[in-house]
């Protein structure tokens, strides 16, 4: 099931659940102080139902922000305290890639080039 969910134009976000115990964000667009208050909103409710894992799929944003980088690790910092697994897939994305190693966020959150397979539940 996919639920859109975006306020600005210049960013859809979509949640599914592929598997009962992991929820798969997806973001596209642009992820910068006007949107990333959308994103966190996103990643706080999701984070709320105490998944095994989330995963938030940016493999296809297009241009990423320090506030968007922000709401990554405020994310990773819930997830940890809640004991939910969070990964964020960049797929080849190299703007996303530059984007977290500049700000250090890439030795903070676990990255991934693909989509894990849901496990079993």
């Amino acid at each position: 099931m996919n639920l859109p969910r975006a306020r600005h134009p210049n960013l859809r976000l979509r949640t599914a659940w592929p598997a009962p115990h992991a929820v798969l964000v997806t973001a596209r667009g642009d992820l910068d102080s006007a949107t990333s208050g959308d994103l966190a909103s996103l990643l706080s409710d999701r984070l709320w139902a105490t998944p095994e894992r989330l995963v938030v799929d940016l493999s296809e944003v297009d241009f990423l922000g320090v506030a968007g980088v922000r709401v990554l690790l405020h994310a990773a910092l819930q997830a940890e305290q809640s004991g939910t697994e969070l990964l964020v897939v960049t797929g080849t994305n190299p703007i996303l890639r530059r984007a977290l190693q500049v700000t250090g966020a890439d030795r903070r959150l676990a990255l991934t080039d693909r989509r894990p397979a849901p496990a079993p539940a």
